[in-house]
């Protein structure tokens, strides 16, 4: 079902127009990544490349990826969210099981990962009837949608040129140990390039902000974009 765009905020339709041009909807968006990952804080930096899927009608996604840890060694993973329900699952070689995360709090981070990779599916914001969107000025909205009666939210920020140059949510689950904690997360989006017809941003960076201060774990580029 097509959201209208005079039912969105300015900056939000505007962002859209731009970023679609004249490609038709389709119902996912593919992506593949490359770039590094540091695990944990003051981890070293470890090369990556993924594939991730992302659904345009509804919230949902999977990503996978497979990192260098040592020579002839790499760790796979398989982080999605689909019908309510997050996943992440780690594993050696793609066999040999080394985390899994499920539940509601992962549930709710996932969640809050399409929210805020919607710059790389722009088709979402006119075509997801799942989203929840508010102004919050010139340069800032808000965007929500529900996990299992919960609602979950981000802002999306805007620079003067009218691009997405960030995403910021109050809280994320993140687990150290065996406790998760709630803390702010977020991303930035840069280099912003024309692939598979649509106007996206190429890089971004992730990061957790901790007590002891900010702790970038992903710095991704985007180098294809397929549709289906």
């Amino acid at each position: 079902m097509a959201v209208a765009i005079a039912d969105l905020p300015a900056p939000v339709a505007a962002f859209a127009l731009r970023a679609i041009g004249s490609v038709p909807t389709p119902l996912r968006i593919h992506l593949q990544q490359r770039g590094t990952m540091c695990l944990r804080p003051g981890g070293a930096w470890r090369p990556f490349t993924a594939e991730q899927t992302i659904e345009v009608a509804r919230v949902g996604f999977s990503w996978r990826a497979r990192m260098k840890v040592l020579p002839g060694v790499s760790v796979h993973a398989i982080d999605e969210y689909a019908e309510g329900i997050g996943r992440l699952h780690v594993s050696l070689w793609g066999k040999l099981r080394l985390a899994r995360d499920e539940g509601p709090a992962m549930a709710q981070g996932e969640a809050l990962r399409y929210l805020a990779e919607l710059p790389w599916c722009p088709h979402a914001i006119t075509s997801n009837p799942d989203l929840q969107w508010r102004s919050l000025g010139p340069h800032r909205v808000e965007v929500a949608t529900r996990v299992g009666g919960e609602r979950v939210a981000l802002q999306l920020v805007f620079d003067a040129a009218g691009d997405i140059v960030a995403a910021e949510a109050p809280a994320r689950g993140y687990t150290e140990g065996r406790t998760t904690t709630a803390r702010p997360w977020g991303g930035v989006f840069s280099a912003y390039r024309t692939l598979g017809g649509l106007r996206v941003p190429t890089r971004a960076e992730v990061s957790w902000e901790l007590p002891d201060g900010p702790y970038t774990y992903f710095r991704g580029e985007i180098v294809q974009i397929d549709r289906s």
